[in-house]
């Protein structure tokens, strides 16, 4: 047998999944090896951010680059694996893959920050066009908070539940392109929600983990809706394999959705952290003032203490009365005649 053989599946043999098809399998076709190009290509662009920014003395996280070549790898399993084999004739697998693409491999990239990098790596004219291109109006509108939630949970249950999917199977270049339409519209939705890049539309954290409470219930209904039809979703796929992945659909969202909202949790009291720190040295500085004040007009305030602003509002009217002129115990300042 040869590794061709071994390796090489543009298509399924079948939709019963075969181990060594999904584990081994690679897909060889021209869109393929165009969309690994596209991939490789990106991930060398960021490691070479990083090393430039190495050069320039700067050190960039370590974390941010395994999530964003996580991702990109992430993508690579979706389109290019074995899995992408059975992703028309198995509705299981291509269950895996719509969420793989858009739940798993968006965060991932968010998290790695690619425009920040590319920011910081970039010339100044290069910065310049980035920060015009995030504030301009194309940017604003379609990632507008209530564009982006529309779009993405339209995107899933436009795939499952109307003639898109069953349009997709039979037409092999529409197929790849919602593909592509999966992975930007999830990091649409997931850039503002976990992702540390500087965006239009700033999300609060309340907000962010309330968006996804909020959103599974759709994703919970979307997959039992999908376990529950009455007929496959297209005539290549069986009825049991759609149930089977409608319950795959929603316990792999429920599950995506649960650990990203951790996520934005843990990013959430970091910022609280981080914000009781900074109040923490503004209370110290003000103090630290205030003992000064207090010094200065004649009153020693120990460590760790401080006088009320209404004490220090007297003494300095006391202060500015004794030193005013004609006054007994005013300092004679006056020429002798």
């Amino acid at each position: 047998m040869t590794a061709a053989s071994l390796l090489a599946f543009a298509d399924a043999p079948r939709s019963a999944v075969s181990l060594h098809v999904l584990l081994t399998g690679l897909q060889t076709g021209p869109l393929a090896a165009i969309s690994e190009a596209v991939e490789l290509l990106v991930v060398g662009l960021y490691l070479l951010g990083v090393r430039r920014l190495a050069r320039r003395g700067r050190t960039w996280p370590a974390w941010n680059t395994g999530a964003f070549v996580a991702g990109m790898f992430v993508v690579w399993i979706a389109v290019g694996s074995g899995l992408a084999a059975y992703d028309t004739v198995n509705v299981t697998m291509h269950v895996v893959q719509h969420v793989l693409l858009m739940m798993v491999a968006p965060p991932l990239l968010a998290l790695g920050k690619p425009v920040t990098l590319a920011t910081q790596a970039g010339s100044r004219t290069n910065q310049v066009r980035i920060v015009k291109l995030l504030h301009g109006p194309v940017v604003a509108a379609i990632t507008f908070p209530v564009v982006v939630w529309f779009l993405y949970y339209g995107t899933m249950y436009g795939d499952f539940m109307t003639g898109i999917y069953q349009y997709s199977v039979v037409h092999p270049l529409f197929h790849d392109a919602t593909h592509l339409w999966f992975l930007a519209v999830g990091y649409l939705y997931w850039q503002p929600l976990i992702g540390l890049d500087p965006a239009r539309w700033r999300w609060s954290y309340p907000a962010r983990a309330g968006s996804l409470f909020l959103g599974m219930p759709f994703e919970a209904f979307l997959g039992i809706a999908i376990a529950g039809l009455p007929r496959p979703l297209a005539p290549i796929n069986t009825l049991a394999d759609t149930h089977t992945g409608g319950d795959t659909f929603w316990i792999l969202s429920m599950v995506v959705t649960g650990v990203c909202m951790a996520i934005v949790i843990l990013q959430w009291f970091r910022q609280l952290e981080r914000e009781t720190v900074r109040e923490d040295r503004r209370v110290e500085m003000a103090a630290a003032e205030n003992r000064a004040l207090a010094a200065e007009l004649g009153v020693e305030v120990p460590d760790g203490a401080t006088i009320p602003w209404w004490r220090v509002d007297e003494l300095q009217r006391q202060r500015s009365q004794s030193a005013a002129p004609g006054r007994p115990d005013a300092p004679d300042t006056g020429a002798q005649a």
